[in-house]
């Protein structure tokens, strides 16, 4: 990813956190077997304790890949491994600061051996998130920016990725400043007429004020209205397969995930408890549930399983709804009219069983419907998917300052027409453009900032 340069976060948000210049290394990448592994390291002391471990000169050319000796200080000079080492020059680094990135062979003993040395040489390990963290606070990124970057590498699904990308190369940032430089322009002419009188100086209209804010409200709206598309794709949508006893669901559960996960059998309460599994459906994270019958019961073991299934069709996003001989005879509580239930009928290979086009009919033992289950799923899917811009709000952090920005600026047009002095109504302003500063990391307070960076792996 290129390098970006943002404003610094405010000294007074972040003058406390945890960033100490000392120099910090870890594993980049999964540890275990595979071909290569890459060690970070990054600090004031990154370059000179590398290059104590190598047999080239790694420092003439920031930017160009040496391949060289590692050699252990402390093991009787004995060879590490042959690695490609890359030195990158403060400020143009992922952190900000010098950075110097060790690929070296995978598998646990090689790269566990390399970090000892380099902690053995005045390195130390660096903290979950805390690459990053250095980043944030150099002005390498911003907050949401940040939160983009732990979404991407978490990513379940191609949307999600996609999302995490789009925000990651500033398009929320982007539009959050855009509303925010309007109402720092506002605020600006405001206070400044609070200066002079109204005989020295032509003073902003209500009209004008409104107008401003109208566009700015119409703007964090839109913006409002795709958190819940950012949830269910960094959640996951939850889709259960809901109906009486033996109705198939644990058969097309299967068949859904690709594998034998639920047990199938003739009796009617073969699933007595909730089964889950991560599937994709056109690039959606799906978590797909199969769960107990739903009907009268004595078995007290059952009745918790129906219990339980009722819970998770109350929290499901889309039900599939199988063979109810009335589309709504099942007790479904609230979620009745919920836009995401798909009514279906299963084994219509059986004699007992007629196709009906009321139903999505489908065969688990034949096949049959699969292909159209899967098409109205996909429809159902994509009615979740926000239309216009491609910034999302990916988390309940981000919609919660939104939110708080969204009710001072709408508490303003009644100010006006309530006479309220400009004094009260700029600080609504001043208090929205600090709200909306909270979500690109600002103005954000550093136990938040150290919370989120906490969520992020190992040498990221």
């Amino acid at each position: 990813m290129p390098v970006q340069k943002h404003n610094t976060p405010s000294p007074s948000s972040t003058a406390n956190i945890g960033y100490h210049t000392d120099t910090i290394a870890a594993l980049a990448t999964p540890p275990g077997r595979g071909g290569i592994a890459v060690i970070r390291i990054s600090g004031k002391q990154a370059l000179p304790i590398v290059s104590k471990l190598c047999s080239a000169d790694v420092s003439t050319q920031p930017r160009h890949v040496f391949l060289t000796d590692l050699i252990s200080l402390e093991d009787d000079q004995q060879l590490l491994d042959k690695a490609l080492v890359t030195y990158f020059k403060a400020p143009a680094s992922f952190t900000g600061e010098d950075v110097v990135e060790i690929s070296t062979h995978g598998g646990h003993v090689t790269p566990r051996r390399i970090i000892r040395a380099l902690i053995a040489l005045g390195a130390r390990p660096a903290d979950p998130g805390e690459f990053s963290l250095r980043a944030f606070l150099n002005g390498k990124m911003d907050l949401a920016e940040a939160e983009a970057l732990n979404q991407m590498v978490s990513s379940l699904s191609r949307r999600a990725q996609g999302i995490a990308t789009n925000n990651l190369t500033g398009q929320l940032s982007a539009q959050i400043n855009g509303v925010k430089g309007r109402l720092l322009n506002l605020l600006t002419i405001l206070e400044h007429e609070l200066d002079f009188s109204e005989e020295e100086i032509s003073t902003t209209s209500h009209r004008e004020i409104e107008s401003i804010l109208t566009l700015c409200l119409d703007q964090l709206h839109r913006l409002k209205e795709t958190a819940p598309y950012g949830r269910l794709i960094r959640d996951g949508i939850r889709t259960i397969l809901a109906g009486p006893p033996n109705s198939g669901k644990s058969s097309l559960f299967n068949a859904l995930v690709g594998h034998e996960r639920a047990i199938v059998t003739d009796l009617p309460g073969t699933t007595r408890d909730s089964l889950e599994a991560w599937i994709d459906i056109d690039g959606f994270p799906v978590c797909l549930i199969d769960s107990a019958g739903l009907q009268d019961s004595s078995d007290h073991i059952e009745q918790i399983g129906i219990e339980r299934s009722r819970q998770q069709i109350s929290d499901a996003d889309i039900i599939l709804l199988l063979d109810p001989e009335d589309p709504f005879s099942v007790e479904l509580g609230d979620v009745a009219n919920k836009k995401g239930i798909l009514h279906v009928k299963s084994k219509v290979d059986q004699p007992t069983k007629k196709a009906d086009k009321e139903f999505i009919c489908t065969s688990v033992r034949r096949e049959d419907g699969l292909d159209e289950l899967l098409e109205k799923l996909k429809e159902a899917l994509n009615d979740y998917v926000p239309t216009g811009d491609s910034a999302i709000i990916t988390s309940d952090r981000q919609l919660a300052s939104l939110n708080d920005a969204l009710d001072s600026l709408e508490r303003i047009p009644n100010m006006l027409s309530e006479g309220q002095s400009m004094d009260i109504i700029t600080g609504e302003i001043r208090l929205a453009i600090n709200q909306l500063a909270e979500i690109i990391g600002e103005t954000t307070s550093e136990d938040i900032i150290e919370k989120i960076f906490s969520e992020f792996c190992l040498g990221k």
